[in-house]
């Protein structure tokens, strides 16, 4: 039987404070000349959600969740975060691990959807984290990674809830056959990059899986938080561009369902708690934005399955 020594959730990581902001959209963008009105757009998004980001507090929340639970189940090992553009960052969370003694960690990428741009990014910061190691004479620790989870039982049905919740939000003649639609929005990615990697085939099949699960016999996919250059084709439709179109023949309301963000941050507070449902609002449609899984007890449960398989 394998043993871990700890468990390391993998994220994006936000800014905590309003000053952080600059500085960390710097380094998300570094090395690809991002206009600085492009950043200065950006930062006023995070002006209109209170200046900072959610995102670290959450997935610590995540973490404890995941670790209580763990112990529950008698695992009692250590949940830690590193994050690619924030501190605690990858390299310097598994540095700290190395000198404590543990070597056998147990990673989970915090993104369902895998893209050059989320999972393939997370792992060489891992491995740029393990040279890094090396280069201090420190023990190396093993990283074992998490399979693929976006079909997960646990996931999926977390999703299911927290969209039936956001279902009991309308009226009767809302939701009505035709007069409701379930959007299930994603972040947008270059169409050849979602097409040469799984992101594409795992995002349409979480979709199917949750609209199965919740009973609908169809569903739209939308995107949001598309960047790069205007010429360059990206996954569509947008979700504020779908919502605009769909008013037009007689939509009153939506349940807006974030399948590929596990906890709330800028891509949702601003993408789809303001851009959108403002649209929404001057439209006339009455949208519903479902919660992201967060720690649902679903999820966590999933993730802790995860654990308890590969020390199988």
């Amino acid at each position: 039987m394998k043993s871990f020594d700890a468990v390391l959730l993998i994220g994006f990581g936000g800014p905590e404070k309003p000053g952080d902001v600059v500085p960390f959209l710097q380094d998300v963008t570094a090395g690809r000349n991002i206009p600085p009105e492009r950043l200065k757009l950006v930062e006023q998004q995070y002006q209109q959600i209170g200046g900072v980001s959610p995102y670290n507090r959450l997935t610590g929340e995540q973490a404890k969740a995941l670790q209580k639970l763990l112990k529950s189940r008698g695992m009692d090992l250590p949940v830690v975060m590193g994050f690619a553009h924030v501190a605690p960052r990858v390299a310097d969370t598994l540095t700290a691990l190395a000198k404590e003694g543990k070597t056998r960690i147990f990673a989970v990428v915090m993104a369902p959807h895998r893209s050059p741009a989320s999972y393939d990014k997370y792992v060489k910061k891992v491995d740029e984290g393990l040279e890094s190691i090396k280069a201090q004479g420190l023990p190396l620790p093993q990283v074992t990674y998490a399979p693929e989870w976006h079909n997960r039982p646990g996931f999926i049905q977390a999703l299911a809830q927290n969209i039936k919740a956001g279902y009991a939000q309308l009226s009767a003649e809302e939701k009505a056959r035709h007069r409701a639609e379930l959007i299930l929005t994603a972040h947008s990615i270059p169409k050849k990059m979602a097409m040469e990697s799984p992101y594409a085939r795992q995002l349409d099949e979480t979709c199917q899986l949750v609209t199965h699960e919740v009973g609908m016999p169809y569903y739209q996919p939308a995107f949001t938080s598309r960047s790069g250059r205007p010429e360059d084709p990206w996954l569509e439709p947008d979700l504020t561009e779908f919502i605009h179109q769909r008013t037009y023949e007689d939509l009153a309301a939506c349940v807006v369902a974030p399948v590929g963000f596990l906890v709330d941050h800028v891509e949702v507070l601003y993408d789809i708690d303001v851009k959108a449902a403002d649209k929404a609002k001057w439209k006339g449609l009455h949208m519903v934005r479902a919660k992201t899984v967060g720690t649902h007890p679903l999820f966590i449960a999933m993730l802790s399955s995860l654990v308890e398989e590969a020390l199988q």
